[in-house]
């Protein structure tokens, strides 16, 4: 069975309000606790703490107050480093239902800064984030991905938390997950640890809601009544002390899935109707949908056509509901039932068509296989990861041992023809000079003329090929050597003033980068792509040319996401020089201490994001932009079709986003 999407969109809902961690299920008197202390509160760390949490509150409600807390609390929390973190994971949170790519791309940020802290809260908050952009995986049917993230990024963060809440959450989200693979089974020890870790805590009971809930309908989807019966029960035990709680509205359709199952449609829709009346908050409007969903295929199976039909179409007009396999799946099989019922055959065959096509397109095994594989990859991971290392290793010095034998024959076959060819040339050279002698004297004048007319041309053509030639090393020297170069001068330099017991340590990483310039003077000489390209591919290159770049007194911190490896080698050599322009010109224009490189690639979109917290500048003046290498980088931008935004203030440090088209 093939879950709709509105249970991910409910569980997002959990997500983003959950961390809020409101001593109750009532979020309003939380909020407005939160506004008497800010308006009393002096200190800017916990003001920016208190903006922070009523996003979460003004998100669904009011998103210009949403935005203004953000901005506040963003503004409030730069001298903090953990505040630091969670203001970008708060505009994560900010952009999660309206713009996927700046929300993912706060996340990485917030991930980046607290990576930093060894913190049982900052593990908490990368443990949440990674659940979150796991969610954007699931919204885009990729249960393979949500899964491997739960396993591999959220669940060790929480455990190292040491934070049951979070763990339980995230282990309901893996339930859900196979749930939606209609693997009920497998779902059970994950709803069981989720209620366990989450039971008899009472800031986490909207978690411990979610997670009876869905456990109940996994029993009722296995036909195991008696269990579903008993989790039915202790979720009602536990909303009976909130009568006006949202949550109600998951226990009531929970209630209707039951019935449906044991074919007491009257009472089914009795408690479907419940469910709509009680849903309430800011995913009202969402969990109402996910309710119709189950009352349409009661209303089915009761023969109540007319108001099947109804309900049904209303969802086949909704784009936003019609977006997800699903639903469409559900929603063209309660239509095919229902013209059936209503004796209108032509309309039954066409929906039964429409159901039966979609069906077929969803490889419903190999998905499942996959996850199968992850969860077994979860429990064994470190011992993959190794053995995954040293089989990269093995391969890339195979590979390595290939291409210095190719290249070792193709200089044995260059060097012979070569020898042949000198041998002939002489060879043709005493002949010639034989007959020439025997030749008359104005022959002998008028191959003398031509000789000159093609030693003018060929000098002129040298000429002009040499001044070409000058002018792109001009350019490709300006790019590559400058960068290593002004690194070989700030570690002389470093030497120079302070000659320590790491005197050796300086020498050896210099010899280093003259080793990497020398390499670079033989690319261009070759006209070739850099070395690290053609070994490690576009991102692994990205990766090795910001560690070059770091010194005790420069830290680079690369991060990428998505990137595809087939991208062309020409757009692979122009996204490497980008990155290279400004990582020079952070480093000699800057006096940065942090620069943060981030790629990404969304389809044919490639994304560079390049941070540093130096000096900065006037990004309004254009005389401040002289001597920066803008026009070799405007150039290369230009030459994928891409566009540069700058944002920089003095002191505030420096944010270069670049979009690239590498389709």
């Amino acid at each position: 069975m093939i879950r709709s999407i509105l249970t991910f969109i409910c569980l997002t809902g959990i997500i983003i309000t959950g961390e809020a961690q409101t001593p109750s299920l009532d979020m309003k008197a939380y909020a407005d606790s939160l506004q008497i202390v800010l308006q009393k509160e002096k200190n800017d760390s916990v003001k920016a703490a208190i903006n922070l949490q009523l996003i979460n509150y003004w998100l669904y409600k009011d998103t210009l107050q949403a935005r203004k807390h953000l901005e506040q609390g963003k503004k409030l929390s730069r001298k903090y480093p953990y505040l630091h973190g969670m203001s970008y994971y708060s505009e994560g949170l900010y952009y999660f239902n309206t713009n996927i790519e700046k929300s993912i791309s706060a996340y990485l940020k917030a991930d980046t800064i607290l990576s930093k802290l060894k913190t049982a809260d900052a593990y908490k908050v990368r443990s949440n984030l990674w659940n979150n952009i796991a969610v954007h995986k699931q919204r885009d049917d990729d249960d393979r991905a949500h899964v491997d993230i739960l396993m591999n990024k959220a669940i060790p963060l929480a455990e190292k938390a040491k934070d049951t809440a979070t763990m339980g959450f995230e282990y309901g989200a893996v339930g859900i997950s196979f749930m939606n693979m209609s693997q009920y089974e497998k779902a059970i020890p994950y709803f069981n640890k989720a209620i366990n870790v989450l039971k008899g805590k009472t800031a986490q009971q909207s978690r411990l809601v979610s997670a009876y809930g869905r456990a109940a309908e996994n029993y009722i989807m296995l036909d195991r009544y008696p269990e579903a019966r008993n989790v039915l029960d202790e979720l009602k035990t536990v909303l009976d002390p909130y009568p006006d709680s949202e949550h109600h509205a998951l226990y009531y359709m929970a209630e209707g899935l039951y019935y449906h199952k044991l074919k007491s449609y009257d009472k089914a829709l009795t408690y479907f109707d419940k469910g709509i009346q009680s849903a309430n908050g800011p995913l009202k409007d969402y969990r109402i949908q996910e309710i119709n969903f189950q009352k349409a295929k009661s209303l089915v199976a009761a023969h109540e056509y007319q108001e099947a039909k109804q309900l049904l179409t209303q969802f086949l007009n909704d784009d936003e509901v019609m977006d997800f396999y699903g639903n469409r799946i559900d929603t063209y099989s309660g239509l095919a039932k229902t013209y059936a019922g209503l004796g209108d055959m032509g309309q039954a065959y066409h929906w039964q068509k429409e159901y039966s096509r979609l069906n077929d397109s969803i490889n419903d095994s190999r998905l499942r296989h996959d996850i199968n594989a992850l969860e077994e990859k979860y429990d064994s991971s470190q011992k993959e990861k190794k053995i995954a290392q040293l089989e990269a290793e093995n391969e890339i010095s195979k590979l390595s041992a290939e291409n210095n034998k190719l290249i070792n024959w193709i200089l044995i076959v260059v060097s012979l023809a070569f020898l042949v060819i000198i041998l002939f040339s002489f060879s043709y050279y005493k002949k010639d000079k034989k007959l020439a002698i025997e030749k008359e004297s104005n022959y002998q004048i008028q191959l003398g003329k031509l000789k000159q007319e093609q030693q003018l041309m060929a000098t002129q053509a040298m000429l002009e090929g040499e001044e070409s030639e000058r002018k792109r090393m001009a350019r490709d020297l300006h790019d590559g050597l400058g960068g290593i170069l002004a690194g070989v001068r700030m570690n002389l330099s470093e030497v120079e003033s302070r000659l320590t017991l790491t005197f050796q340590n300086e020498i050896e990483r210099i010899i280093s980068n003259v080793d990497k310039s020398l390499t670079e003077l033989r690319r261009i000489a070759h006209n070739l792509m850099p070395e690290s390209l053609l070994r490690l591919g576009l991102d692994g290159a990205l990766d090795d040319l910001c560690k070059s770049y770091q010194s005790s007194d420069l830290q680079v911190n690369y991060q990428s996401f998505d990137i595809e490896t087939n991208i062309t080698n020409t757009n692979q050599l122009t996204i490497y020089r980008i990155v290279q322009e400004l990582l020079n010109n952070a480093l000699r224009h800057s006096n940065a201490t942090e620069v943060m490189v981030q790629c990404s690639q969304n389809e044919n979109n490639f994304f560079i994001t390049v941070e540093d917290n130096g000096k900065g500048f006037d990004s309004q003046n254009p005389e401040n932009k002289k001597g920066l290498g803008l026009t070799n980088l405007q150039h290369r931008v230009g030459s994928m079709n891409g566009s540069i935004e700058i944002n920089s203030g003095e002191n505030e440090g420096t944010i270069i986003n670049i979009e690239l088209y590498v389709g």
